[in-house]
């Protein structure tokens, strides 16, 4: 009796999963769920994709097929390194990271007959089946040459809207380009690849190449042989990047020229999933009002940098801020003029950030500053520049300057703490500032017993006669933000 072909084998034993991946198979797709006491009815099918729950199979001595995805728990961290190649999701999967799942499904790619070897695609390529993009690039640049054969490669991701080419990853040991623009006359056998035929280019001569498209050679270091291949990676009559190999092997077997369209016709369409699946990603994580991340995105980082902060021992610290009044501005005048405020902030805490900062809405009229290798003197610096840029920066609404006050609490993290204990450190302390009125800041002790207050440089002290350390820093006190330096000491900040 002739096996019956399916499109996706999901190997589970929690019933959730199932109906969540049948909400989301789409209508002419199938789909067959099988748990783990029935894995020798696998050996009856021929599925496509082969997804497999880690917390019920082990993953191996199962069909054969051109794709596999695995499940895991977030206690049970998987080990790839002991599974065949295949993406690897934590459960519950996102909605998004479903319907992902079934596109790549409803490519039909046609199931291959075992065994593997005799397929028309080498078994490597299924190593490229990656939606962390960042992984994917990293596989390409470092895995690629070798197996067709060259010593080097670099990778540029295609940035539709601006016409740009970016540097993704290379293993190149000399200079090259960061940034090429697709919006001139092509200047490089690169440009002119991706631009003008959309085609591999395949040469032994790099120089006629150059001259037979009147473009300026090369200096004779960057291709010492004098071969290259250049494949634009095209999805969809879509551009999304482009791979440079060099330095060919002597011993290299000479692959057919539809065999490599083929690989890299593969390759643009895993690039894709990963490109879309990092898309959804990050915009679950950043708030559509502001632009600036939202509440998971900055649980998330947050727990990162404290375990950076465990492991090395260095400061980390954080802003809570609280815009001032944005009720009233909501009751007056409508809440679009409350978005209106809202983005302002938004803007001038962007620009305050370094690179290695992150800044999040996690709250109606409320932000986080997460500020890494960063201490309380240099967090109360980092404050009072806020305060004066939002300070002296009203937002304008309906063609009205409408002045801004903020709130804002500092505290730095101590060891043992966890992302909650930090970020209420920061809370009460920014409660204590709005006591004190507008625009104050109010950071907490590393002894996290008391606090040491303090008002914005304009601002006259308060006659409060509590006990307390007052800290005022005038303008020229601020540091101003350098993104190209290294990331600062314990008692560095802007």
């Amino acid at each position: 009796m002739a096996q019956p072909y399916i499109d996706v084998l999901l190997i589970s034993d929690d019933e959730r999963l199932c109906e969540r991946m049948r909400h989301h198979c789409p209508p002419r797709a199938t789909l067959q769920c099988l748990g783990s006491a029935e894995l020798n009815q696998a050996q009856n099918l021929i599925p496509r994709q082969t997804w497999i729950d880690l917390d019920a199979a082990a993953g191996n001595n199962l069909p054969t097929t051109s794709r596999r995805v695995y499940f895991h728990s977030p206690d049970n961290p998987p080990a790839p390194d002991t599974l065949p190649p295949g993406t690897f999701i934590r459960k519950p999967p996102a909605p998004t990271t479903c319907q992902i799942l079934w596109a790549s499904v409803q490519e039909k790619t046609p199931a291959p007959p075992p065994p593997l070897s005799n397929a028309p695609l080498p078994a490597w390529l299924l190593q490229y089946h990656e939606l962390d993009l960042r992984k994917l690039c990293q596989r390409l640049v470092t895995n690629l040459p070798g197996q067709l054969g060259y010593q080097n490669a670099s990778l540029y991701l295609h940035d539709q809207a601006r016409e740009l080419l970016t540097l993704a990853g290379t293993t190149h040991n000399r200079d090259i380009d960061l940034i090429v623009s697709t919006r001139t006359t092509p200047q490089s056998l690169m440009v002119a690849a991706a631009t003008e035929t959309g085609q591999i280019l395949h040469t032994d001569h790099v120089a006629d190449e150059f001259f037979r498209r009147g473009l300026e050679p090369p200096p004779a270091r960057q291709y010492n042989d004098e071969r290259c291949l250049i494949a634009p990676l095209v999805h969809a009559r879509q551009l999304l990047g482009v791979i440079n190999l060099s330095g060919r092997t002597d011993d290299a077997d000479e692959s057919p020229d539809d065999t490599i369209q083929t690989t890299f016709n593969f390759i643009a369409t895993a690039l894709h999933h990963a490109r879309t699946y990092d898309q959804a990603s990050t915009e679950a994580r950043v708030d559509s009002l502001t632009g600036l991340f939202n509440k998971r995105w900055m649980n998330e980082a947050l727990n990162r940098e404290i375990r950076r902060a465990q492991r090395y021992n260095i400061p980390l610290a954080t802003l809570l801020i609280d815009v001032d009044g944005l009720k009233r501005i909501n009751d007056r005048e409508g809440h679009a003029a409350g978005d209106a405020l809202l983005k302002h902030v938004a803007r001038c805490i962007s620009g305050i950030l370094r690179q290695f900062d992150g800044a999040a809405r996690v709250g109606g009229d409320e932000y986080v500053v997460m500020l890494p290798r960063t201490d309380l003197n240099g967090a109360q610096q980092v404050g009072h520049r806020l305060i004066e840029a939002i300070r002296s920066n009203p937002a304008v609404i309906r063609m009205t300057a409408v002045p801004v006050s903020v709130s804002v609490g500092a505290a730095e993290w101590r060891p043992g703490w966890s992302t909650e204990q930090l970020l209420t450190a920061a809370d009460d302390a920014m409660y204590r500032a709005k006591r004190r009125g507008p625009n104050q800041l109010h950071c907490q002790t590393h002894a996290g017993e008391e606090l040491i207050s303090s008002r914005s440089a304009d601002a006259t002290q308060s006659l409060d006669p509590t006990p307390q350390r007052i800290v005022s820093l005038s303008p020229t006190e601020y540091i101003a933000p350098d993104a190209e330096q290294p990331l600062p000491g314990p008692n560095q900040c802007k």
